[in-house]
């Protein structure tokens, strides 16, 4: 685990998406904390009496991260926290607040912008550090009753241009903004989105050479081409909420992003003129993948195909029907029930190409690999 961790919203998200009714306190959440309610009605007084806030939740974003950077003394971050939050002083051992509220790189531009966006007790207790730590929904909601609530969106860029964006759910407390929760940015970047990128695109992309998996630390390290063909890549952790991305790919080597250890994907997209796509997808840890590992094979012995790809599976999967395609070249094979097979061949384009693998079970039918072919 290094510090990056706390820093790139890897550990401490609240949901991928934001959604639902907070409280009467969130109808002003857009608001600065000088700025009057011009609401009406029993609310309003409660609302108009916070004038006496300090800051605003973009400030307090900003002050937070320039403290994971700048600050020697991990509490000085960890007072950005609400005190029900785990990362609190108050909450959090000596041995590991160095590790998880002090940053080793050096950041060149923070964006913000508090948007109009209310959120759920709920989920606020999806965060995984508020469940690991087993906050209370009573400490939470205790949190927010008749406390101001914000909702920030954050980006932050590194010296080598490298982004990071996650939103900020924040909650006032004796006049002071805090950080109750993080998350990725809510948007069309959930995982139904990504699935709808199963049709098949132009193959003008090249990005992902392979990925490793650090096992100790929790991490996966996805490795580019040498030369990236994208205008910009985004690399992510679906459950764990971690997140990457450059616009300009040709000058990094790889990504680094902490996964949660119970289980989650490595999922990549690219843009280039405009149009984002998913490119890779990978399970996490390995001793839960379905996919052992993708052979592909520009010469075959086979009279049918000009390229083939061998799919092995590791024998975990379960499910009424396992199905592997490829995306360019519209070769399909699928095996019922999934616990039969051990590995499925597809015919692929010389040329490059693309294998989707994916598991049906009942009503559901869910993607599990990703995974293009560059001769």
């Amino acid at each position: 685990m290094t510090r990056r961790r706390c820093f790139s919203g890897l550990a401490i998200a609240a949901s991928a998406s934001l959604g639902g009714c907070l409280s009467d306190a969130a109808k002003n959440n857009d608001q600065d904390a000088d700025e009057p309610s011009n609401e009406s009605g029993p609310d309003s007084e409660e609302q108009t009496s916070s004038d006496d806030v300090h800051e605003t939740p973009e400030e307090t974003l900003r002050q937070y991260i320039k403290a994971s950077v700048e600050a020697d003394d991990p509490a000085e971050v960890g007072t950005h926290f609400h005190p029900v939050h785990p990362f609190h002083p108050n909450n959090l051992e000596d041995e590991n607040a160095e590790e998880w509220l002090l940053e080793d790189d050096s950041v060149s531009e923070i964006e913000t912008e508090t948007v109009d966006r209310d959120i759920t007790i709920e989920t606020i207790l999806s965060a995984p550090v508020l469940q690991a730590m087993s906050v209370e929904r009573d400490a939470v909601a205790d949190a927010i009753d008749g406390e101001r609530t914000a909702v920030v969106d954050v980006t932050v860029t590194d010296e080598n241009g490298v982004t990071t964006e996650y939103s900020a759910v924040t909650v006032t407390v004796d006049g002071e903004w805090t950080i109750l929760a993080r998350a990725i940015r809510a948007s069309d970047e959930s995982k139904e989105s990504t699935d709808e990128s199963t049709e098949p695109s132009s193959f003008a992309t090249r990005v992902v050479e392979e990925v490793t998996f650090d096992i100790e630390a929790d991490r996966a390290r996805v490795h580019f081409v040498d030369s990236p063909v994208a205008d910009s890549v985004t690399v992510k952790a679906e459950t764990a909420y971690s997140s990457r991305s450059s616009s300009t790919p040709d000058v990094i080597d790889y990504f680094d992003i902490s996964l949660d250890p119970d289980g989650d994907e490595v999922v990549v997209t690219a843009t280039i003129d405009g149009e984002t796509r998913l490119v890779h997808r990978e399970q996490y840890p390995p001793s839960d993948r379905v996919v052992d590992g993708v052979v592909f094979d520009g010469q075959p012995d086979n009279a049918v195909f000009d390229a083939v790809a061998r799919i092995e599976f590791t024998g975990r999967q379960t499910g009424d029907r396992i199905t592997v395609a490829s995306t360019v070249r519209g070769d399909e094979t699928s095996v019922e029930p999934a616990e039969n097979v051990t590995h499925l061949t597809v015919g692929i384009e010389p040329e490059g190409d693309e294998v989707v693998v994916t598991l049906t079970d009942g009503d559901k039918r869910e993607e599990i690999h990703r995974e293009r072919y560059h001769p």
